[in-house]
């Protein structure tokens, strides 16, 4: 029951995110806005590396008698509901700047939304529940993204924009309606509110867990936003790569997520992390040393379910580091401020990742991947503890 709630929450907040970044700009290029308009739209995805400035505030206050973590959950997943109703009132061709005011509004709720999804996971898992509680929360995370991308554009495109949108906010509104029958974990009803003033970033190992990630964050971020393209220079149709991309995500984090899940939930969690980057080192060198030695179709195929697979291993690992490393009741700031922190490394391999294509092919992206794995796991083998939690948590 606690991973089905916990694949629920995953999925419920991610139906807004991926919206926002799969159905939202085909929407805009479908009507003729141009390049860098639609680029603004990225921007609006910077609430999810500064959230964990209001993390404390998630911490610290319930807003209901629901609890800290359920109250906050319903609110924010109602106003996403609220939020998405209103955009479908407006004209997508004419209205883009109020498109992208309630984007931002979309995402600074889904952002509060997942500080507290966090919160609850790290409060109801216990240390050896950690990774395959992981592994469902990217599950639910991956079903979220079909439903709110390819889902979402497949029926923008049979109905229309209004009505879709008035669907999904119809769907985020029910899912709303069932926060109330959640349980609230344990920790968060008997742990005395956290002080807002002691920042996350101030304590023990933080600073060393973003070290460690950093490198292969950058890395997977380098290939990651260049699969849709791959796909289109193959010369699928967009409806063809936009289900290549669902099907990847959803089969990777069907497999390699639970697979990894099972695999490493009785390591300690910096060893998980190191396990986790030599794994996943090899594929990617093997595949840069591929490039044109294969087909282009099943070497382009390949890369791209090895990188949603990458990222499926990865959240495994990386999360579970996170989670050991929050302290009671301050569990959704510290776990958030990890993420925000892996949030400006992927955005630094993002911004870069079409120039190194550009320059130097698909296949260096990859490489650069191989290199980012095997750096954390270097970083993870040199500065992470032994055994434990790998935090030292101030009671």
């Amino acid at each position: 029951m606690r991973y089905a709630v916990l694949a629920l929450l995953s999925c419920q907040q991610y139906l807004a995110i991926a919206f926002l970044y799969a159905a939202v700009p085909a929407v805009l290029r479908q009507q003729g806005a141009p390049l860098p308009v639609i680029g603004l739209f990225g921007l609006v995805f910077f609430a999810f590396t500064v959230n964990f400035l209001w993390a404390p505030l998630v911490d610290r206050y319930p807003l209901t008698r629901l609890g800290r973590r359920r109250s906050w959950i319903l609110l924010m997943q109602g106003l996403a509901a609220a939020v998405t109703a209103l955009a479908a009132l407006l004209d997508p061709g004419r209205q883009v700047a109020a498109l992208l005011a309630a984007s931002l509004a979309l995402a600074t709720l889904a952002a509060t939304q997942r500080i507290a999804t966090l919160g609850y996971a790290a409060d109801s898992l216990r240390p050896t529940q950690r990774a395959c509680g992981a592994a469902v929360m990217g599950w639910g995370m991956s079903v979220g993204n079909a439903l709110g991308g390819a889902a979402g554009l497949s029926l923008i495109e049979t109905f229309g924009w209004r009505d879709a949108l008035l669907s999904g906010a119809a769907l985020m509104a029910l899912l709303a309606g069932l926060a109330p029958l959640l349980p609230e974990p344990a920790a968060g009803a008997a742990t005395p509110a956290a002080p807002v003033a002691r920042g996350a970033w101030w304590q023990p190992g933080m600073w060393r867990a973003v070290a460690i990630v950093a490198p292969a964050t950058v890395g997977v971020a380098l290939a990651f936003p260049m699969a849709a393209p791959w796909l289109v220079d193959l010369g699928l149709p967009l409806p063809q790569v936009g289900l290549v991309i669902a099907a990847a995500t959803v089969l990777a984090f069907t497999s390699a997520g639970p697979l990894a899940g099972l695999g490493l939930r009785r390591l300690p969690a910096p060893r998980a992390v190191l396990a986790s980057a030599l794994l996943l080192t090899p594929p990617f060198a093997l595949l840069a040393g591929a490039q044109g030695l294969l087909a282009a179709r099943p070497w382009t195929l390949l890369s791209v379910f090895v990188i949603f697979s990458a990222l499926a291993v990865q959240n495994v690992a990386f999360n579970t580091y996170f989670y050991s490393l929050a302290r009671p009741g301050r569990a959704a700031a510290d776990v958030t401020f990890l993420t925000a922190m892996m949030s400006v490394a992927a955005m630094a391999g993002f911004g870069a990742s079409g120039f190194v294509a550009a320059a130097w092919g698909y296949g260096a992206t990859l490489a650069a991947t191989a290199a980012g794995y095997a750096a954390t796991a270097l970083l993870a083998w040199r500065l992470a503890p032994a055994g434990g939690n790998g935090a030292r948590h101030a009671r």
